[in-house]
C-alpha cells in the first residue's frame, strides 16, 4: 500500500512540476515576443476582399455576376486599398487577443502546477523527515 502511495505522490508531485514549468515557458516566451523582440505576426492572418477569394488582398477573384464562376477580375486599387487596411486592423486585434488569451493560459498553469506540486512535495518531504527522525531514534 505504501509503494502505491508512494507512486501517487511522486507522479502528481511531476505532473504539478511540469504544468508550472510550461506555465512559466509560456509567460517567459509571450513577454520575449510581445515586449523585448516585437515579433511581427501579421503574416499569419490574412483576409479576402470577397469570399472566393483566399490569400493577400492585391491577388483577383471571380467575378460575382458570372453564373459559371470561370471569369476573374483584378481588383481596383480603392479594393487593394480598403482590403489591406482591413488586414492591419484585424491583424492589429488578432495580435492583442492572442497574447491576452496564451497569457492567461500560461498564467492558469502556473497557478495550477505550483501549489498542486509545492503540497505534495512537501508531504514527500515530510514522509522522508519522519523516515530519518525514525531511524535515528532506533
Amino acid at each position: 500500500m505504501r509503494i502505491i502511495r508512494n507512486v501517487y505522490l511522486y507522479l502528481v508531485t511531476f505532473v504539478g512540476l511540469v504544468t508550472f514549468i510550461f506555465g512559466a515557458v509560456g509567460i517567459i516566451n509571450n513577454v520575449l515576443q510581445h515586449y523585448v523582440f516585437q515579433v511581427d505576426q501579421d503574416y499569419y492572418y490574412t483576409q479576402a476582399i470577397y469570399p472566393g477569394m483566399k490569400g493577400q488582398c492585391a491577388q483577383s477573384y471571380v467575378d460575382p455576376t458570372d453564373t459559371e464562376m470561370k471569369r476573374m477580375i483584378a481588383p481596383t486599387t480603392q479594393e487593394i486599398e480598403i482590403c489591406q487596411a482591413a488586414e492591419k486592423e484585424m491583424n492589429k486585434r488578432m495580435n492583442s487577443s492572442n497574447f491576452g488569451r496564451e497569457l492567461s493560459v500560461s498564467l492558469a498553469q502556473i497557478l495550477i502546477g505550483l501549489p498542486i506540486w509545492l503540497y505534495h512535495w512537501g508531504v514527500i518531504q515530510k514522509e522522508y523527515r519522519r523516515k530519518e527522525d525514525e531511524h535515528e531514534s532506533a
